[in-house]
């Protein structure tokens, strides 16, 4: 019984653990070039719709795309797709679901962005820069507590510790009418900073 008791509690405690370890991406096309509207597509296990807060004005250009379900403590895929009207750059923004109590936005490590099946530069995390005690993969920007791990992600490449507010960003490049895939692995992490 006492087993039992013992297996129990340690799942309960790792469900609760990963309960809000949600991807998720934000996606703008307001940069200081211009603004591209995004249009979202059909994405499995994801959600990607318009961000109904911010500026009247530029929420055709912002997108906010999350798995339907938490990821557990195994690598997983993460992909979904949007359509941008004009050409020019969007902005990424990966971490994590946000939830009412700070606490409970559950925290990720997140490698390997590829768009359109090919990996962007650096897309292993390994290249890195010293910005004030903090190491940021060479075309990446970081905010928040983020963290980086050198050995944390899959296949021997790097992550960064990420949730909904300490977010991984990179800037690309689209083009009009032309369906944009985003990939990266994830997995559910314990909070970093405790």
């Amino acid at each position: 019984m006492k087993l039992f008791a013992t297996l129990f509690l340690s799942a309960v405690t790792t469900a609760s653990l990963f309960a809000a370890s949600i991807p998720r991406c934000d996606v703008s096309g307001v940069t200081k070039e211009g603004k591209v509207k995004l249009t979202p597509g059909t994405s499995e296990g994801w959600r990607v719709t318009p961000q109904g807060w911010g500026p009247a004005e530029t929420r055709p250009c912002r997108l906010s795309a999350f798995s339907t379900k938490p990821v557990g403590a195994e690598w997983t895929l993460c992909k979904f797709v949007f359509t941008p009207e004009t050409s020019g750059n969007v902005y990424l923004s990966i971490g994590g679901q946000w939830a009412k109590n700070a606490e409970e936005r559950g925290w990720l490590a997140v490698s390997k962005l590829s768009v359109n099946g090919t990996p962007v530069s650096n897309a292993d995390l390994k290249k890195v820069t010293d910005r004030k005690g903090t190491m940021i993969p060479n075309g990446f920007w970081a905010y928040g507590k983020t963290q980086y791990d050198a050995d944390g992600g899959p296949d021997g490449a790097a992550a960064m510790l990420v949730n909904h507010d300490s977010r991984l960003t990179r800037t690309i490049k689209v083009e009009a009418g032309k369906p944009v895939t985003i990939e990266y692995m994830a997995k559910a992490i314990e909070n970093p900073n405790k």
